[in-house]
């Protein structure tokens, strides 16, 4: 069981840019909720966390991928192979929970996988709804809560891809019933990835209680991450049945358009659902990249055409060292991939909608957002935050019940202008600011120690790792902030050498194995979750 322990941190802040006067968030306490225990590479890896909080009862529920099932690192001898190849069959998906407003964790996998035939794959997104009365058609929270856990599933019985399932349950965590399959794109030549949830929590809205599920379909024969598109199901009756999927954007990938990017869904207090993703993402031509928004009023049946909501600047894509191994975009200094889709939440007493994401405008990263009543017409929120020599990435957002803005992010210190791509010495730290359309407050340091990404990894060790996204869950007098930390974690000198040779683009590199040559420390991400006073 983990305990919160008493923060140290603390920041005077003021308001940027705001009309009025807002209170200073304060972190209240942090807790490590993961399991690994002090495990060797790469059952101490943990990463991308997703928090829901249950508005009836307060408990916390957080999923998040976590290896503590795997197999240790049985080696390699083959130049540029990976020396930790993933256990054929073991659970990714892991849950915890909290009843005691996060002091104290349990939790476990994901169950009940083996009666579909897969196992947990991960990229954990939770949300809490109504639960459905015992009538059969009513959702109402004087009925209890649903908690809601969307998972990759993997394999295919002939196919070593994914699809999405979504488990239930009604006692915050406790127990979970059994995966249910949630996405109708399944086939031998593409693969589900990139879910995310959301239930219409409107009290006026017509579709009440109703379960939406966003994913993007990426082709498994393209080249690069051609193909992709994107799709939203949803259910009526606690996801034990599904919609067929809708695609809700185009498919289209080469130099001048870019490419579809994924990204978030979320359901406004009225019952409009708005799925969000970057249009034209890593563009080389005429067509800039945009973060877009369609929406539903009729409970998902159908969708509006991409409604333009800003320009975005997303980090490089090409042209760093790391373009050896795979192209995704990276923060100068950092090998771990990052994207800067736009990340929504909704204003749960009406019906706004505010998104942020990541910004690289003048080779600076930022936070930046818009928000919007109707899902149509959109205002720029500008900069909601920045870190002096710092790029910010993984932004999160969530509204409190008094519509109190809440933004989490990750910053990682900036490399020397005449290396911009060197590794081992940046750190990161997770933070916080919160606000609204009047203006934010500076932002504040949540975590604790800084973290070296260095001591991360993918488990072909070829990278750093820390995930794709953070979260957090804004409650009405405390945020619950979720983040990969790699505080805990050690460089492996074996390991650096080793990247150092793959990124000079050597064909006879062989990686080493963690488990022999590394402190125990090397590869230990934690799932962090943080409380903080709003």
């Amino acid at each position: 069981m983990k305990r919160f322990v008493a923060a140290a941190c603390a920041a005077t802040v003021a308001l940027v840019g705001a009309a009025g006067a807002q209170a200073a968030p304060r972190v209240t306490g942090t807790a490590v909720v993961d399991f690994d225990h002090n495990l060797q590479f790469p059952r101490n890896k943990q990463n991308e966390p997703s928090i829901t909080r249950d508005p009836v009862t307060g408990a916390l529920i957080v999923g998040a991928n976590d290896e503590f099932s795997l197999s240790l690192c049985p080696g390699t001898t083959a130049p540029l192979a990976s020396p930790c190849p993933f256990t054929p069959g073991a659970p990714i998906s892991a849950f915890y929970r909290s009843t005691d407003n996060g002091k104290t964790w349990s939790g476990g996998y994901l169950p009940a996988f083996d009666t579909i035939g897969r196992a947990s794959g991960g990229d954990p997104s939770l949300d809490t709804g109504p639960r459905r009365c015992a009538d059969g058609r009513t959702f109402s929270w004087a009925c209890g809560s649903t908690v809601y856990y969307a998972s990759l599933a993997d394999p295919f019985p002939d196919f070593a891809g994914e699809q999405v399932t979504v488990s239930r349950s009604y006692d915050d965590g406790a127990t979970w019933g059994a995966p249910v399959a949630a996405t109708s794109t399944d086939n031998k030549s593409d693969f589900d990835d990139h879910e995310w949830i959301a239930v219409d929590k409107g009290a006026a809205s017509p579709f009440f209680g109703r379960l939406y599920l966003f994913w993007a379909d990426y082709c498994n024969t393209c080249a690069g991450n051609g193909g992709v598109k994107l799709f939203v199901a949803s259910s009526g009756d606690e996801g034990r049945t599904w919609t067929k999927a809708l695609q809700v954007s185009g498919a289209a990938f080469n130099l001048v358009q870019g490419q579809t990017e994924t990204g978030q869904i979320v359901v406004s207090g009225d019952g409009t659902v708005e799925a969000f993703w970057t249009a034209h993402a890593d563009s080389k031509g005429k067509f800039p990249s945009t973060q877009v928004v369609v929406d539903s009023r009729d409970g998902g049946k159908t969708f509006s055409a991409p409604i333009p909501i800003e320009g975005v600047i997303d980090y490089p894509l090409t042209g760093t060292p790391f373009d050896v191994v795979d192209l995704f975009n990276r923060v100068p200094g950092m090998s771990a991939r990052v994207d800067c889709y736009p990340h929504p939440a909704a204003d749960p007493a009406s019906a706004r909608v505010f998104a942020v994401w990541c910004d690289f405008t003048g080779g600076v990263g930022t936070v930046r957002g818009a928000y919007s009543d109707d899902g149509v017409h959109w205002t720029s929120l500008g900069t909601v935050a920045q870190v002096p020599g710092r790029n910010v990435f993984f932004p999160a957002i969530d509204v409190s019940p008094r519509g109190l803005v809440v933004a989490g992010f990750d910053a990682l210190t900036a490399p020397p202008a005449g290396d911009p791509f060197q590794t081992g010495v940046q750190v990161y730290d997770y933070y916080v600011v919160q606000g609204g359309p009047g203006g934010f407050t500076a932002p504040l340091r949540v975590s604790p120690a800084s973290s070296n990404p260095e001591a991360s990894g993918y488990n072909s060790l070829q990278e750093q790792f820390i995930g794709d996204y953070t979260d957090l869950a804004a409650g009405p007098t405390s945020s619950y902030l979720a983040w990969t930390d790699a505080s805990n974690a050690a460089v492996c000198p074996a390991v650096s050498a080793y990247r150092s040779q793959v990124y000079a683009r050597s064909k006879t590199a062989v990686a080493p194995n963690p488990d022999l040559v590394c402190t125990t420390g090397f590869g230990n991400t934690d799932t962090v979750v943080a409380a903080v006073a709003n």
